[in-house]
């Protein structure tokens, strides 16, 4: 199997098939591109967690990332406000201590400015990995399930917030400075490096559930491009997203030229995308909040998922590597 998550014929397979059923109170999970599951407590509201196992986030800069996954996918199920996060820190043998504080320092920074905290951590250092791991869990309670079950009309439009590929162009910018300072001006790697301050999409949710949409989709590995296939494979519907009318900062253009690399299929957390019949009336909303938002699509018959360019048609697969991959270390 290829790098990051395994397609959803592979999850079906292994997963999917061999669970027993679902016990009474849960109310959703265990399906391909939720990465959240829902329970319903008796005498208490729907409790939502979300889990996101870090396969992107290796490394000494993965704390930040990790939280910001889970609390955005948590956020996009409904849980406003996500009441704590979880950590499972994953060291290898040798890893210094300073390391340690640097993932945590980063992992309390994150869950801070998302509106949580990081309720518990566990630590161990083992064999079984050559670089930090990080498992993030988080917990929050929503009044209602998001509208899985619920088909989109034709004509719907499709609606992303901020702008795409952030998150891997935070990690680029720092991960690769020396070479990308060969072509580019310190000022626009600083501020590519800035975006990991803007990855939670905590208030974008709330605004857009406010705004009583609730088919909703965070961003994450794969780029924008797996976050639109996602969205219409779980509504079950067919798109056509004008590649063009998707936001995306210069900064992260350049980064991906130089580096040879799909700005679209680059790690994209930070960005939210939803389906709406009323799309100009939450962007309206969004721009109250200064959150940066565009309609970069609709629904159309039929399954396919295509991205328009011009005269060029193009279909979206299920699952590609992250460009992170490609871009190595």
């Amino acid at each position: 199997m290829r790098y990051g998550n395994v397609t959803g014929d592979v999850y079906d397979r292994c997963v999917h098939k061999k669970l027993n059923g679902r016990r009474k109170g849960v109310e959703s999970g265990a399906g391909y591109g939720e990465d959240c599951a829902v329970f319903s407590l008796e005498h208490a509201p729907l409790c939502v967690a979300a889990a996101q196992s870090q396969a992107v986030y290796e490394g000494e800069d993965c704390g930040g990332y990790a939280v910001c996954a889970a609390v955005n996918q948590a956020a996009a199920f409904g849980a406003s406000p996500v009441a704590g996060v979880l950590l499972r820190v994953l060291l290898p043998a040798g890893c210094g201590e300073d390391i340690f504080r640097r993932i945590m320092a980063d992992a309390q920074m994150a869950a801070s400015e998302c509106g949580t905290v990081l309720a518990d951590v566990k630590a161990s250092v083992t064999s079984a990995v050559n670089r930090p791991v990080l498992t993030a869990s988080a917990l929050g309670n929503v009044r209602r399930t998001p509208g899985r079950e619920e088909r989109p009309k034709e004509g719907a439009q499709i609606v992303m917030t901020k702008w795409a590929g952030l998150e891997g162009s935070a990690m680029l910018a720092a991960r690769h400075r020396k070479r990308l300072l060969e072509r580019y001006p310190a000022f626009l790697l600083d501020e590519a490096a800035g975006f990991g301050r803007s990855l939670s999409v905590v208030a974008d949710a709330t605004a857009v559930w406010k705004a009583g949409t609730n088919m909703l989709c965070a961003a994450a590995e794969g780029g924008i491009f797996r976050a639109i296939w996602t969205l219409a494979w779980r509504a079950g519907i067919g798109v056509e997203v004008a590649w063009k009318k998707i936001p995306i900062r210069q900064e992260t253009v350049e980064i991906c030229n130089c580096l040879n690399i799909n700005p679209y299929e680059l790690a994209a957390n930070g960005s939210l995308l939803c389906i709406t019949e009323h799309g100009e009336t939450l962007l309206r909303e969004l721009g109250r909040e200064k959150i940066h938002a565009a309609v970069i699509g609709v629904v159309t018959k039929g399954q396919d998922r295509v991205i328009v360019n011009g005269d060029d048609r193009r279909f979206l697969e299920p699952a590609k590597p992250d460009a992170l991959y490609q871009a190595g270390e």
